[in-house]
């Protein structure tokens, strides 16, 4: 396939580019998806995926709250010349010690999962994918007495090859 860049000329001042993520994000565990998401069939973007996940009989995406400010996702360089991919590290808390927070902390750090963040600007970013899932850690912290608040700082981490932007419907009822 041939390569052809195309020209980054700048914002042009319309643009939304806050830093960090929304106060949302989506998640799914890769057992639950019967089908995943993909880029249209002759794409203009092959790294955009228009068509959304298909989930299993019952199965859906969930949301997650994440506390104002403290969403971030990067992803750094991974691999060496001629292997290259990245390593995409996605960090946000979630504020308490409720029930809900307390089981998916503790179900969760050994699960496989899709991930899909919302950046300020509504755009959508997907971590992971059918060949590359994403593993999450929960570290509960009180803090101190002054500070944020008693909660639970989740990392996702997963490799992949690509940077994938989701620009479909996430599907948030059971599939039937």
């Amino acid at each position: 396939m041939a390569l052809d860049y195309p020209d980054l000329v700048g914002p042009d001042g319309t643009e939304v580019n806050m830093g960090g993520t929304s106060q949302t994000c989506y998640f799914a565990r890769v057992d639950e998806i019967n089908t995943y998401s993909a880029p249209a069939a002759a794409p203009a973007n092959q790294y955009v995926m228009t068509t959304a996940f298909a989930m299993k009989t019952g199965k859906k995406f969930h949301k997650g709250y994440i506390t104002q400010d403290t969403g971030e996702l990067e992803f750094g360089d991974n691999g060496e010349i001629d292997g290259k991919s990245y390593k995409a590290i996605f960090k946000f808390f979630y504020p308490g010690f409720g029930d809900d927070a307390l089981q998916l902390a503790n179900d969760i750090k050994n699960d496989k999962l899709i991930f899909i963040v919302e950046l300020p600007d509504g755009k959508l970013i997907q971590l992971g994918s059918a060949r590359f899932f994403c593993s999450v850690k929960g570290n509960f912290k009180t803090t101190t007495t002054s500070g944020r608040g008693r909660g639970f700082e989740f990392e996702v981490q997963c490799f992949v090859p690509y940077i994938y932007r989701y620009a479909a419907a996430v599907p948030l009822t059971a599939a039937p």
